[in-house]
């Protein structure tokens, strides 16, 4: 339990619960090197966390296909862009932010719906299944731009409560 302070410093008699959050902080440039780093930390601090080794592995293909869709889309390659990844545990939920002042960008396309299965190879799209796989991954996306940011947040609820 906490106690709301005002701006004079006084307590008032406000108690609210607040689970514990843990937050891993991390600022990258638009280089594909950075990306493949900084998955590779945020994988190493889940894991620090006890989150479940399969859920690990389908973060890190989500962050990938996201934060290499900053480089390549909203960068267009150039390698002085700032990516800002904020990625929050607290008890049994995930929840990961991205943000960056690359192009604008108008949000998740919708949902592409392809019979792969009854597809030739040659037939199939060079991309486009980014957005799905993420859409299958997570639990929650949200998206806005505002004052010349993109930002992207993604949560994924966690089946058992995380360490500190």
């Amino acid at each position: 339990m906490t106690k709301k302070q005002k701006a004079s410093g006084q307590t008032t008699g406000i108690r609210t619960t607040h689970s514990k959050e843990l937050r891993l902080q991390i600022g990258i440039h638009s280089v594909q090197e950075e990306v493949s780093n900084v998955v590779f930390e945020i994988s190493g601090w889940l894991n620090t966390h006890c989150v479940e080794e399969n859920t690990v592995g389908e973060l890190e293909l989500v962050m990938a296909e996201v934060l290499n869709n900053v480089v390549e889309h909203a960068y267009l390659y150039a390698e002085d862009g700032e990516i800002d990844i904020l990625v929050r545990l607290r008890n049994d939920r995930l929840r990961a932010t991205i943000t960056d002042k690359g192009r604008k960008f108008d949000g998740p396309p919708p949902l592409k719906v392809m019979d792969v299965e009854n597809m030739a190879f040659e037939e199939l799209p060079e991309g486009g299944f980014g957005w799905n796989l993420i859409r299958t991954l997570m639990d929650k996306i949200e998206f806005e731009h505002k004052n010349h940011k993109n930002k992207l947040t993604l949560t994924r609820n966690l089946t058992g409560k995380v360490a500190a």
